[in-house]
């Protein structure tokens, strides 16, 4: 159970931090949260492999790929 709580707390931190960062005005600021969302979004997929929970897995793929357009799109503005 320790080793899924490795994944969990800074999967969740990072999606907060994310969450903070995405609703600034700056583009470094937007940038780190997409990022944030990034990292934390792979370890929310690692977390649903490991589980064998493909929903997590599944839609936190979705998430990765949407931070990714979503901090190329932030470069791009």
């Amino acid at each position: 159970m320790l080793a899924l709580d490795l994944l969990q707390l800074p999967a969740s931190a990072l999606g907060i931090r994310g969450a903070i960062c995405v609703v600034g005005r700056s583009e470094k600021s937007r940038a780190l949260g997409f990022s944030s969302w990034i990292v934390g979004n792979l370890l929310w997929v690692s977390w649903g492999v490991m589980n064998g929970n493909v929903y997590v897995s599944a839609m936190f793929g979705l998430y990765f790929v949407t931070a990714l357009v979503g901090l190329r799109n932030c470069r791009h503005t």
